[in-house]
């Protein structure tokens, strides 16, 4: 097959790929508002991702007009989306492929009030819902939509005749008959199509025929969620087992996973987490088909994945102790970074530290959620 762009790359340009991205985003980095009338927020970790996600959604002029920046605190950069972003992932994808979360997205958009010159409101909605069915005069209209506030309902039906959504006609008596454009039918039969039912087939659903959009995803969700991308299990461990579940069945249809099934694990007193581990084919092919990542730290793990399984990348770890309590006394001192400079998988390097710490040569301290040496 022949070597594409970056994924990153062909989405400046493939409004689909944009949008699964997006979709990807939205279930695992989206901040979970509990308030209907807040719009999205995306938080990152890596400014290089942040900054490359900042440009690819204000390419496709889904940022907000106010605060249209990215902020930065405690390490993690985060920046809002604009609230119809929501209905503009949902018509093109259609579905994504995690219930709760598609149900409340749905929701959200069933919820629109304040929208500007958009169709997308919940009461110009039914407005063009009621008028799908038939024409209808202005005070049959709003006791057929229920809406007892005169005024307020011919704003809105001037608002949809002024972006082309409706037309009306002066009859006798000065009666007015509203009726739907060819462009407000179109719009409003698409609502009712990906909106109101949902679809049964999405986007993501290619990606179980279409193997180079599979590995964009995998590629996407490698930056976002992966864990263990320099051993040779890498693994996708999340809350979400319909989104697990279905990764599993993208990377089985493509053999990129040698199991059977996912996996569940339970914590005390936190929500249980699903997960599957992968085959170490899958970094080479994926990366290969969709590459580089956008985050160089994560692109440096799959250059260095990629590495340990050519022909003379294995050493011997005794042989490298030495080495290994010289790199400490010069602050590299995680497991990560002495990988990165020995070429070492990081299991042999976790090997080696802890016969030099139960040598007594070495203290272990805990650091977030992994470890650093140092001499003793």
């Amino acid at each position: 097959m022949k070597k594409l762009k970056s994924v990153y790359q062909r989405m400046y340009k493939d409004k689909k790929l944009f949008f699964l991205g997006y979709g990807v985003l939205y279930i695992t980095e989206m901040r979970r508002v509990k308030n209907l009338t807040e719009i999205p927020e995306l938080r990152i970790k890596s400014q290089e991702l942040a900054e490359t996600w900042f440009k690819l959604f204000k390419k496709y002029n889904l940022l907000p007009r106010k605060d249209s920046k990215i902020h930065s605190k405690n390490g993690v950069y985060t920046f809002c989306t604009s609230a119809l972003s929501i209905y503009d992932l949902i018509n093109e994808v259609k579905r994504l492929p995690e219930n709760e979360m598609d149900s409340y997205i749905r929701k959200r958009i069933a919820n629109f009030t304040y929208t500007g010159k958009s169709p997308l409101n919940k009461n110009r909605i039914k407005i063009l819902k009621a008028l799908k069915e038939k024409p209808f005069l202005t005070n049959e209209l709003g006791r057929k939509i229920n809406f007892s506030l005169g005024n307020v309902l011919r704003r809105h039906i001037l608002s949809l005749v002024n972006i082309g959504y409706v037309k009306r006609k002066n009859l006798s008596r000065g009666k007015i008959q509203n009726s739907l454009t060819k462009k407000g039918d179109i719009f409003i039969s698409n609502f009712i199509k990906n909106i109101d039912n949902i679809p049964i087939i999405s986007v993501f659903d290619e990606c179980l025929k279409n193997k180079q959009l599979a590995s964009d995803l995998m590629l996407l969700i490698y930056e976002l969620e992966m864990g263990a991308v320099m051993e040779r299990s890498p693994y996708l461990q999340m809350k979400s087992k319909d989104f697990v579940t279905f990764i599993f069945n993208v990377c089985k249809k493509w053999n990129w996973t040698d199991k059977d099934s996912i996996k569940k694990r339970t914590f005390e007193k936190y929500d249980p987490v699903y997960y599957f581990y992968l085959n170490s084919r899958s970094i080479d092919e994926i990366y290969s088909l969709s590459g580089p990542c956008c985050d160089s730290d994560k692109n440096n793990e799959f250059i260095f994945a990629t590495s340990l399984r050519k022909p003379g990348s294995h050493r011997k770890i005794g042989q490298t102790k030495q080495e290994i309590l010289k790199l400490i006394e010069n602050n590299i001192n995680t497991v990560k970074q002495l990988s990165f400079k020995l070429k070492i998988s990081p299991k042999n390097v976790r090997a080696a530290l802890n016969d030099l710490t139960k040598q007594g040569k070495l203290i272990k301290i805990k650091i977030n959620k992994g470890y650093k040496y140092k001499l003793k």
